[in-house]
């Protein structure tokens, strides 16, 4: 019996170390969480946290906004304090700078987005930074986690 497993196993090919992941063959995510990125930056524009929450992973995410933090917030919540957020700053524009794949993981992205808001009192613009991070599950990118860098 040993004979026959170890002549089945000497005739297995085996991957070299270096192999490629587990995403080979399939579509680069890449260009899927560019697209996310630009959607959730239109939505950021548009105040719609509505679908900014729809975006969010179930389970939770990490929101740092400017004087709050949340280190696991459920969509619903999410959704209240951005409303908050987004209401003490006037209309703007959110443009995504980079999106990229997180520390060569191809399961782990993240966007930075520039988002120049007016508000109230004052004549320049605000420029904030947003940094968005993402995790690949089922098919689709989830947000896990916004900070708000001013």
């Amino acid at each position: 019996m040993m004979t026959f497993l170890f002549a089945v196993l000497s005739v297995l090919p085996v991957p070299p170390a270096n192999s490629a992941p587990a995403f080979e063959g399939a579509p680069s995510p890449q260009p899927a969480l560019e697209v996310e990125a630009a959607s959730f930056a239109r939505a950021w524009s548009g105040k719609d946290t509505r679908f900014l929450s729809g975006l969010m992973a179930e389970e939770g995410i990490r929101l740092n906004l400017p004087g709050e933090e949340h280190i696991l917030i459920r969509p619903r919540q999410a959704r209240a304090a951005l409303d908050a957020f987004l209401d003490r700053h006037g209309s703007g524009e959110a443009q995504v700078t980079r999106a990229s794949m997180a520390g060569g993981s191809l399961d782990k992205g993240f966007a930075e987005i520039r988002w120049s808001t007016s508000s109230p009192g004052l004549p320049e613009p605000i420029i904030f930074t947003l940094f968005v991070g993402y995790s690949f599950e089922n098919d689709r990118w989830t947000v896990t986690e916004i900070r708000v860098l001013f």
